[in-house]
């Protein structure tokens, strides 16, 4: 009996010993994986997508709990949003950052549409540890003032110790729902 507990805790080590100790820089870094445009039961354009991409992060601070609040992540802050997306339209032969404007009724005058959002944390406690794996966002992505259009999307995340990503850009999205009948 001892000699078999032996022999298990010496392969269990040896087990142990070989894995590789997975190492990312402590700035998060990301990749594009793609985007799906989403489609209504009809098979008509939703107005919608999915953007996906990959992430790594050294110690794996990504994310915000719905009590980070206090600056610098205060609603008024700069460091609210974790996930930052550039919406970019293609205009004389070029993409270019523009507003996207949304009617709000309530004060009769145009809003800046913000595609930015908050993620939640994606690890629980504080114990600094490497982590990857890939992110689903969906977005509306027709613009019904200029449904024809053609955009992408610059995005970058930030974790809680301030660290920016690098940024990424999506491949050009077709705006058009003719485009898919």
């Amino acid at each position: 009996m001892k000699k078999t507990v032996l022999i298990f805790g010496i392969l269990l080590l040896a087990v142990a010993a070989c894995q590789k100790k997975v190492e990312y820089p402590l700035e998060p870094k990301i990749a594009y994986q793609g985007f799906t445009y989403l489609m209504n039961a009809d098979s008509t354009f939703s107005g919608q997508g999915i953007l996906s991409f990959s992430y790594t992060d050294g110690d794996g601070d990504l994310g915000l709990d719905v009590s980070d609040s206090l600056p610098p992540f205060n609603s008024n802050g700069p460091y609210y949003y974790n996930l930052i997306i550039d919406y970019q339209k293609f205009e004389n032969g070029a993409f270019h950052s523009v507003p996207l404007l949304s009617w709000n009724q309530e004060t009769q005058s145009f809003d800046t549409v913000s595609f930015n959002a908050r993620f939640k944390r994606l690890l629980a406690g504080d114990e600094p540890k490497p982590i990857s794996g890939v992110m689903d966002y969906t977005l509306f992505v027709q613009n019904p003032f200029s449904p024809d259009d053609t955009v992408r999307f610059a995005v970058k995340i930030i974790d809680r110790t301030l660290h920016e990503s690098n940024i990424i850009v999506t491949d050009p999205i077709y705006t058009n729902p003719q485009l898919f009948k």
